[in-house]
């Protein structure tokens, strides 16, 4: 089976990796336009805010992401464990008592254990041991292969579908487009869109330090990591707040704010401000379009999700088989015509 992959972000690149692996013959092209991976903060979780079907989903993920990590070498995968404080204390306890099976609340003195790198520890915390981070783009380049760079279109006159690239076209026996934002543009002279938003988000990077992290941090307004580099990568409340032009002080005002709560002076080295592909209703959107052949992989949480879109995306494009816990997620919903 010939099948294109329209992508080569977390979640495209994982489709390919999966359809490989089911025997598929697959090409994949760069999307183009802004890609959310370069700017993910690659915390791998299942936390608050999520209803049970789509947290079983998450957690079902989060299992699947060591074995993925093994098999593709240079991902970066880590667990690592998260420690978060960013609710309320009322809500924090009340997430606490929903998730026993993902973690517990810990005082400050445990808070102060399980990361000595805080100056100022929390009273109270939520500690989850089974998140994880990794690094993005590594990770995609190589679960994706190699990638076919240029302008593309799509077609499904000839009822195939069809890859149109600089002058050139393709035919594949199925398409999965995983271009993030750039979807809607793709579909568009197919007569489909898809109800998404982007909300753009600011990360920034500093200069490698000495270790200061062991796991994840989300302070109120303010979420940390620590790559293996020894690069502190601060985010900022996942809002989609624009910083627009003021994006380089905004940076600088989480750095300062990330300096005061590890008590060491970090120096910027870059930021991105990167859009963040959502489904209309803030869920998946995956499974087949309604044309022949199309299907779809778009999800905020690429970077939790991608080993249990890929794999499941990749069983219903070999052997139409939908997976129960991607199910609930069928683009359907979100289609429009135009």
């Amino acid at each position: 089976m010939r099948v294109a992959v329209i992508g080569a972000g977390i979640l495209g690149a994982s489709v390919a990796w999966h359809l490989r692996r089911g025997g598929a013959s697959v090409t994949v092209f760069d999307a183009g336009g802004t890609q959310a991976t370069p700017g993910s903060f690659a915390w791998i979780n299942a936390s608050w805010g999520n209803d049970p079907i789509y947290r079983a989903l998450r957690l079902a993920s989060m299992e699947l992401w060591p074995t993925l990590a093994a098999a593709v070498p240079g991902t970066g995968y880590r667990r690592c464990g998260g420690l978060m404080w960013d609710l309320p204390e009322a809500d924090l306890r009340a997430f606490a008592a929903e998730a026993e099976d993902y973690g517990r609340l810990v005082t400050g003195a445990e808070a102060s254990t399980l990361e000595p790198g805080l100056v100022a520890p929390p009273e109270l915390a939520f500690h989850a041991p089974g998140e994880a981070q990794l690094e993005p783009q590594p990770a995609a380049k190589a679960m994706a292969g190699p990638v076919t760079e240029g302008r593309v279109a799509l077609d499904e006159t000839r009822g195939r579908p069809e890859v149109l690239i600089d002058g050139g076209r393709e035919a594949f026996d199925a398409v999965v487009l995983a271009a993030g934002e750039g979807v809607n543009a793709l579909l568009a002279p197919l007569g489909l869109q898809v109800e998404m938003s982007a909300p753009p988000g600011l990360l920034a990077w500093s200069q490698p330090v000495a270790p200061l992290l062991n796991g994840l941090v989300m302070a109120p307004e303010l979420h940390l990591r620590q790559t293996a580099e020894g690069r502190i990568v601060v985010g900022e409340d996942f809002g989609g707040c624009d910083p627009g032009a003021e994006a380089e002080a905004s940076a600088q005002l989480l750095f300062r704010q990330a300096s005061t709560l590890l008590g060491r002076e970090l120096t910027l080295e870059r930021y991105t401000v990167a859009k963040r592909p959502t489904p209309g209703d803030g869920r998946p959107a995956v499974g087949a379009l309604p044309l022949p052949g199309f299907y779809l992989a778009l999800s905020h949480s690429g970077v939790t999700l991608a080993p249990a879109i890929g794999a499941m995306l990749a069983d219903e494009v070999l052997n139409g088989w939908r997976d129960l816990l991607i199910a609930p997620y069928a683009p359907e919903r979100l289609i429009y015509s135009v």
